[in-house]
């Protein structure tokens, strides 16, 4: 519980209060001077300066309009207020995107049914009429909720203690940072069919050498499509913590802001299956809006959703068969963009693709110790297969000089026959034997090889381990230095303080 002017004893009175009649103008000196000294005064003798306290209660209204939206009710901590808060913007976000979507649903429903129904016109009206309805039912209810999100985001700025004018308005969404975020978010709304809007738009196509006459709304059918442009949001407010004040504050320390392009950098960067997704969701849109523009054609191939699908596909996928091609203009900037976008898209997955096989350093240093482990077990194996194929030289040598010894004499006694001769006799069997010569050959080369990858392994993790060494003795070295100054500094004092006593001694 805070103390109020009212219960401080005398002496422990806030600076403020006795400064607060500071701000008064500088043709009221005398007065404001006599003020002065009359709420000192008082203060000395435990009487309350209403002055003071009239800017104390005037500080804190200020303080808890600067924490606390006026809008909001009250009742709630500061904590509590702002888990609130953020449970709205959530809320808030999930519904602004499921009602935008539900727009473009309504509007893609009618214009099937008004393209399906050319020959009964006048019984598919009411129901065109009533989707056109419901598509702007939609879009009212997706400002609405897109209202309430800002409003929440500017309520959180309010609560972080940034002073802003109360409700949403230009200059508190200027304030916070929003105007022009804000802005977009609106004009991304505006574009929808508008019942009892029946109006037709001709372009002229110099592929067909003639005009196409297209239906307003169903062009503003496929501009709604820019709505997807919600997705980043949706993901990082409902589907992540990609946007939670954890995040943001991080983001703050290391100066960098996270909004809609982050999130979508960060997504795309590291994980497929997002990117699976935003490429089926391309896919779609760019094969629906290309057999809405090219059914100005008649009997043109292109007015079958599954033939726009496939000519998306092999235009995204750089193919290009030929078979079937857009000849309106609208249908050829539909298959730009969807190249452009391709190129974008199938760089993206690469580098993912690529990241994703990357090992990292503890998946490499486990196959570095499976690669020593299977060729030390080689190592043995060969080493092995030498020893004994040197045996089975040496064996069929020694049975050689048993058999083939034909000489009389002394010559007969083995004790006689030089061990410089035995030698010469031994290693010309073993240069004679190919199979042992095979088999040393593959030890030395897997010898090698072992060699080779144990260098590769031991020296980087020596050159680390030496120079986290050589940091540490750095460290070191700058500590004993910093000693090493106190000790300077302590000791010139002392010298100091000595030559000051004895010049004392001296004048006494």
């Amino acid at each position: 519980m805070q103390a109020s002017p009212m219960n401080m004893p005398a002496g422990n009175v806030p600076r403020h209060m006795e400064d607060s009649n500071t701000a008064e103008p500088e043709s009221a000196a005398d007065g404001h001077t006599g003020g002065q000294i009359r709420s000192k005064l008082n203060v000395l003798s435990g009487q309350p300066d209403m002055e003071a306290l009239s800017a104390s209660l005037q500080a804190r209204d200020c303080m808890n309009d600067n924490r606390m939206d006026p809008g909001m009710v009250g009742g709630f901590l500061p904590g509590e207020e702002r888990a609130r808060q953020l449970t709205m913007r959530r809320s808030n976000c999930m519904w602004t995107f499921i009602f935008a979507v539900l727009g473009i649903i309504f509007a893609i429903t009618d214009n099937e049914i008004r393209w399906d129904s050319l020959d009964d016109f006048y019984n598919v009206t009411k129901i065109s009429f009533t989707l056109r309805l419901l598509v702007v039912t939609s879009t009212i209810l997706t400002l609405y909720f897109l209202y309430k999100y800002y409003e929440t985001l500017i309520s959180l700025r309010r609560l972080s203690g940034i002073r802003l004018p109360p409700g949403v308005s230009i200059s508190s969404l200027k304030g916070g940072g929003y105007w022009y975020r804000f802005l977009i978010d609106v004009l991304i709304m505006l574009p929808q069919p508008l019942p009892l809007l029946d109006l037709n738009v001709t372009i002229w196509n110099k592929g067909l050498g003639r005009a196409s006459v297209y239906e307003l709304n169903s062009i503003l059918c496929c501009v709604m499509f820019v709505r997807f442009l919600y997705i980043p949001r949706f993901y990082g407010e409902c589907l992540s913590d990609l946007q939670s004040e954890s995040t943001v504050a991080l983001g703050r320390m290391n100066r960098i802001k996270i909004d809609e392009n982050f999130i979508l950098k960060y997504v795309i960067a590291n994980s497929m299956q997002v990117v699976i997704v935003l490429t089926l969701i391309q896919i779609v849109m760019f094969a629906y809006m290309m057999m809405v523009f090219e059914r100005a054609v008649d009997n043109g191939a292109l007015q079958h959703f599954a033939n726009c699908v496939w000519l998306t596909i092999i235009t995204m996928t750089t193919v290009g068969y030929g078979d079937e091609f857009p000849t309106t203009l609208l249908g050829r900037m539909v298959s730009v963009m969807a190249s452009i976008v391709a190129v974008v898209m199938l760089a993206i997955t690469v580098n993912l693709v690529i990241s994703k096989l990357t090992l990292s350093r503890a998946e490499s240093k486990v196959i570095s110790v499976m690669d020593k482990i299977t060729l030390r077990k080689e190592l043995k194996h060969k080493a092995a297969v030498v020893i004994q194929r040197w045996i089975r030289a040496h064996r069929e040598y020694m049975e050689g000089e048993r058999r083939g010894s034909t000489r009389g004499g002394y010559m007969m006694i083995p004790d006689f026959k030089s061990a410089r001769r035995k030698n010469m006799d031994l290693r010309a069997q073993v240069l004679s034997n190919l199979p042992l010569l095979e088999s040393i050959n593959d030890f030395k080369e897997t010898s090698d090889e072992s060699f080779a990858n144990n260098l590769q392994t031991d020296v980087p993790e020596l050159v680390g381990n030496l120079s986290s060494q050589l940091v540490q003795q750095e460290k070191r070295i700058l500590e004993l230095n910093k000693k090493a100054d106190e000790v300077n500094n302590l000791v010139a004092k002392l010298l100091a303080k000595k030559k000051q006593d004895t010049l004392q001694r001296a004048r006494h």
